[in-house]
């Protein structure tokens, strides 16, 4: 599937990143400072709901992660 965003695909590398699907964790990661770098929708492929994306870089989410992981993140 084609995604339309605001950036080029130059802007950013996917192994750079990650998607984010999870709307408490976009929030939690923006309410702790780190932004998305990149947003759009697309479809939920079990539900086929309308979903927000955000793409946020793994180096500034990482420690963000692994607080949600562990059940942290706040």
């Amino acid at each position: 599937m084609k995604v339309n965003t605001h950036l080029k695909s130059h802007d950013y590398c996917l192994k750079d990143v990650c998607r984010i699907v999870n709307q408490k964790q976009q929030l939690l990661y923006i309410k702790n400072n780190v932004y998305p770098i990149d947003i759009y929708t697309s479809i939920d492929q079990r539900t086929g709901n309308d979903i927000i994306v955000m793409i946020f870089s793994r180096k500034e989410s990482e420690e963000l992660y692994r607080l949600w992981c562990n059940y942290e993140l706040e």
